[in-house]
């Protein structure tokens, strides 16, 4: 007898209910998901909420559910289920859920614990259960900071951790609680409901493990997107007139071997984004249904499928295509280096229906995409962004030569001049301050079209842990201002030993920066080997060199200036906070001046970033922060590189300077800038 199996659309609070007592069997990875795949999660209920205007009194009226996706189960009639596909979902759902209980008040935490915890009976001799068992190795961590009440709080970036996936663990629930202090209150009641009510995943479930890991082989080898755009074939095939499918079947396997399987399966989320032009659902197959019931079978595969498919194997073969033309080249290589391709439908939709300016149109889609991905724009951002720019191609709207959606905002281009100027080894993620360093070695060579090492990593000058006796000491008074600056930082095609990292310039340069035939891969690095010395004064012409440079490419030409004052500098601002913050400042042309004897705060929080805790623990070392009458004083007046630099060694935390620092009038900083763009 065949074992049974089923599929069934359940809400959360069955999921999470006795039903179901989750447990991960020895092939299951370990829990993965990071800080990003946990927010966009958040972000994507959160923007559920907003846009069905969902409040606790109308969640029983919400007119359509959120779908969660589908989890793969070993289970018979009891509850005890193993889980081959979902961990992840299941994982992150229960942290969340965590600190929601914990964070809310009793009425709350009450209901919420029923979905983490299954409660033991007296009667029965049964003792509590908790809902979800990790592998082994992570599970008493996972119930005593998650699943036990409480345990959410007693979580700081201090907590050991003995392996990747409960730093993961812990790090995913401290960025929820910050989070939720960042959002209202009343949004933050309303999420329980939400999740336990209106989110939905289908379960797929059979009693033989032998059965199950079919279905897993299934989903996650052959990948979902192949079993989708099988059904798509069917259905667009069985469209057409039968004396025409031999042709017509010809003409989609044709496409599908020139793309490759995986390459014609994404081919479809890009298709269904050009035409639908919005932020996709989480079943796509509902989604082409629809597309379907418009556009005819041969319509679908002549003027959709086949161009569309030619211009998606231009950008991404583009060696092939665009040999003959090095800036294309060198445009569509840093493209395909962004760490998303939402940039892609707006592409591949010009490259089809506008023949001209491609190369115009292809440098202000790498501002775009360049400059949201080093300020972290999330998915559901570059979703709408790229949605609204393909609407308005489709309906006219001329975007090269008018303001349009390709435009970087003033606000986001001020953000990223802040981020270019501070401490960009450490406060960027490896994949933007890579880009970044790649973006300027294209401005600096026309020798090298394009970037394909396998390989690729960004180093330092001065090093991040030089000797005592070293020169460096020597040069550098206060190295923590420099060692992480864009101009600090060269790229090179390979890790070198780490004892070379630590070498005096000039052999550094030798052994370190070179290869044996004394050349380097990039232009950027060559620019330090030329030089006969590191300095601060050679590193700071460095560093304003390079983001002229990036200024001028990115056209982030913005100017901001006190406004309505007859001398800025007549302009105190003030900043406080817990534990003692208490700060005055001005602005001044080359950074933000804290005046001496403002308070800092005493300690900082968990969440604090490694480069402005290292600036502080400078200020401390060097005897210019004191602790006197049980206060952290400054001593002198100090200029930091920007004002949310300023706010957040004040007050021991993140903080954006532009809105925290405020006059004697309570108006912060932002509302005296004003922003003005113009040409180069």
């Amino acid at each position: 007898m065949k074992p049974s199996l089923s599929a069934e659309e359940t809400p959360l609070f069955k999921i999470f209910s006795d039903d179901f007592l989750f447990s991960m069997p020895a092939v299951q990875r370990p829990y993965s998901w990071t800080t990003e795949e946990a927010g966009e999660l958040l972000d994507d209920l959160l923007d559920y909420i907003e846009h069905y205007n969902i409040t606790e009194k109308t969640v029983s009226r919400a007119s359509e559910p959120y779908f969660l996706g589908s989890i793969v189960l070993v289970k018979g009639t009891s509850p005890t289920a193993q889980v081959l596909d979902g961990q992840q979902r299941l994982t992150t759902l229960t942290i969340l859920l965590a600190v929601l209980r914990d964070y809310l008040s009793e009425d709350y935490a009450d209901d919420i614990s029923k979905m983490i915890v299954q409660k033991g009976n007296k009667m029965l001799g049964t003792t509590d259960t908790y809902r979800l068992k990790l592998r082994n190795r992570e599970n008493y961590f996972f119930q005593y900071y998650i699943q036990k009440n409480s345990g959410t709080t007693k979580l700081s970036s201090q907590v050991a951790v003995n392996t990747d996936s409960e730093k993961i663990i812990r790090d995913n629930a401290i960025y929820f609680v910050e989070r939720l202090n960042e959002i209202e209150v009343e949004k933050v009641k309303t999420l329980p409901s939400v999740i336990a009510t209106l989110c939905y995943i289908v379960v797929v479930s059979t009693p033989s493990f032998d059965s199950a890991f079919r279905i897993f082989t299934v989903l996650n080898d052959r990948g979902l997107d192949l079993m989708i755009s099988d059904i798509f074939k069917a259905k667009v095939l069985g469209d057409v007139i039968e004396e025409n499918q031999d042709e017509y079947t010809k003409k989609w396997e044709d496409v599908e071997v020139s793309l490759g399987r995986e390459r014609f399966n994404k081919l479809f989320e890009h298709i269904r984004m050009i035409i639908q032009k919005r932020k996709g659902s989480a079943n796509i197959k509902d989604e082409y249904e629809n597309i379907f019931l418009e556009v005819s079978g041969e319509k679908f595969i002549d003027e959709i499928l086949i161009p569309y498919s030619e211009a998606y194997l231009k950008l991404v073969d583009y060696r092939m295509y665009f040999g003959d033309n090095p800036r294309l080249l060198k445009l569509l290589s840093l493209l395909n280096r962004i760490d998303n391709n939402d940039w892609m439908p707006p592409a591949i939709y010009y490259l089809k229906n506008f023949k001209n300016d491609f190369e115009k149109f292809l440098i202000r889609l790498e501002i775009l995409a360049g400059t949201s991905m080093v300020l972290r724009k999330n998915f559901n951002w570059r979703m709408s962004r790229y949605s609204q720019l393909l609407r308005e191609m489709s309906s006219g709207i001329d975007i090269l030569n008018s303001k349009s959606s390709l435009d970087v905002k003033p606000g986001d281009k001020y953000e990223l001049l802040d981020k270019l100027n501070g401490d960009v080894y450490i406060d960027l993620k490896d994949t933007s301050r890579r880009y970044i360093l790649l973006r300027l070695d294209s401005l600096l060579t026309t020798g090298q079209p394009y970037y394909d090492q396998s390989v690729i990593t960004v180093e330092h000058v001065l090093p991040q842990n030089p000797k005592e006796d070293s020169e460096w000491n020597e040069l550098f008074e206060e190295p923590e201002r420099y060692i992480h600056k864009l101009g600090n930082l060269v790229l090179l095609t390979r890790k070198k030993n780490s004892q070379a990292k630590n070498y005096d310039f000039n052999k550094k340069k030798r052994s370190y920066f070179q290869t044996k035939n004394g050349i380097s891969s990039f232009a950027i690095t060559t620019q330090v080997i030329q030089e006969t010395e590191w300095t601060p004064k050679v590193l700071q012409k460095r560093q304003e060199k390079l983001i002229a440079m990036i200024s001028k490419a990115w056209e982030l030409n913005v100017q901001y200036q006190i406004s309505s004052v007859e001398n800025e500098k007549d302009i105190i601002f003030y900043i406080s906070g817990p534990r003692n913050a208490e700060a005055q400042a001005l602005n001044e042309e080359n950074g933000f001046m804290v005046l001496k004897g403002s308070s800092f705060a005493q300690g900082t929080s968990d969440s604090f970033s490694r480069s402005n805790q290292a600036l502080r623990d400078s200020l401390i070392k060097n005897n210019k922060l004191i602790n006197k009458d049980e206060k952290l004083i400054l001593v002198e007046n100090y200029t930091f590189d920007s004002p949310s630099a300023a706010a957040s060694v004040v007050l021991g935390r993140n903080a954006n300077g532009r809105t925290e620092w405020r006059n004697e009038e309570g108006k912060s900083f932002a509302n005296f800038t004003n922003f003005e763009v113009g040409n180069e």
